[in-house]
């Protein structure tokens, strides 16, 4: 075989095996992209079956509840209470509680409560507000606040909108991408060189 014809075979050696390698990094990142999906849907639901709630973790979203919780704040919500065990009192001594009303999540403390009809009803009000949002059905209420972390829900409200949250997976995908194209990149600029030197 000529000096020509044993280049070109090389030459298609050498693409085969860089496809090989491509096919082979492709399917480490997209099993990676899965590993980290499966991995925080587990986590969620593991959350949401520990703390017996849709929403054991939320964010704090205004001010009403100002010194006690802050904008931004990330809370714990316990879930599955049996209404009659939540203290209601002025502050400090009433428990925050989380409960729907319009649609949407409330984080107030009860600082009322009454038995209609073996029903509890609590009265909630805001620490930071003037008055009270007048009277909860035991059925609205979706926990309460057992703990809270500073500061670390700001990430959640700052992904809150849909386009965000897009553009995040967009980004960490094209970012995992380049993290296995930089290698490849890298080896071919090498084999460049070495055939450069060749000659």
């Amino acid at each position: 075989m000529s000096a020509a014809g044993k280049k070109v075979e090389c030459e298609i050696v050498k693409r085969a095996k860089l496809a090989e390698i491509l096919r082979k990094d492709y399917i480490k990142t997209i099993l990676m992209v899965v590993i980290i999906i499966v991995s925080v849907v587990v986590f969620w639901y593991g959350l949401r079956a520990f703390f017996r709630t849709e929403h054991p973790l939320l964010a704090v979203a205004s001010g009403s509840m100002r010194p006690t919780l802050q904008v931004g704040d990330l809370i714990v919500v316990q879930g599955g209470l049996d209404a009659s065990e939540i203290k209601a009192a002025p502050k400090p001594e009433g428990d925050i509680i989380v409960f729907r009303r319009l649609g949407e999540l409330v984080v107030h403390r009860a600082i009322n409560k009454e038995n209609r009809s073996n029903t509890w009803y609590f009265e909630t009000k805001g620490d930071n507000n003037t008055v009270s949002d007048g009277w909860i059905p035991e059925w609205n209420v979706i926990g309460k606040v057992v703990g809270r972390v500073p500061l670390l829900g700001h990430i959640a409200l700052f992904f809150e909108p849909f386009h965000v949250k897009v553009a995040f997976i967009v980004l960490c995908i094209a970012f995992l991408m380049l993290l296995d194209f930089i290698p490849l990149a890298r080896k071919r600029i090498k084999e460049g060189q070495s055939e450069t030197k060749a000659l």
